[in-house]
């Protein structure tokens, strides 16, 4: 993996009100986008939820092309964020898989509501 242009780009939970594709996500992050690809491939066969997220196309197949949601977004942020912690996309998985909450969208959508009870 190369150096991340911004250190800090997934120090903190990432919440954006609109889709966005890849590349554009890549530059908020402050990684490549080549680093998004591939933690995207570790969340699409982790997380249900986020494989769930993507369109779907006419043959059933998921529209992995297609720009990500807010969900999925903030996904990547805290899969960048377990990547630095730990380093290893292997300890990524197994720490996936000892803790699907953290990536849920639940947690999500509760960590949105404190963010909007701080900002009210």
């Amino acid at each position: 993996m190369r150096q991340r242009v911004d250190c800090n780009g997934t120090k903190d939970d990432l919440f954006l009100d609109f889709q966005t594709n890849k590349t554009h996500l890549a530059q908020i992050l402050g990684v490549s986008r080549s680093t998004v690809y591939l933690w995207s491939e570790i969340a699409f066969w982790r997380i249900p939820q986020f494989r769930e997220a993507f369109p779907k196309k006419p043959d059933d197949s998921y529209d992995k092309e297609s720009p990500l949601s807010p969900y999925q977004c903030w996904v990547l942020a805290r899969i960048g964020r377990l990547m630095s912690q730990v380093v290893t996309a292997e300890r990524v998985k197994a720490g996936i898989k000892r803790n699907p909450n953290y990536f849920s969208v639940y947690t999500y959508r509760k960590a949105q509501e404190q963010l909007q009870r701080i900002g009210a």
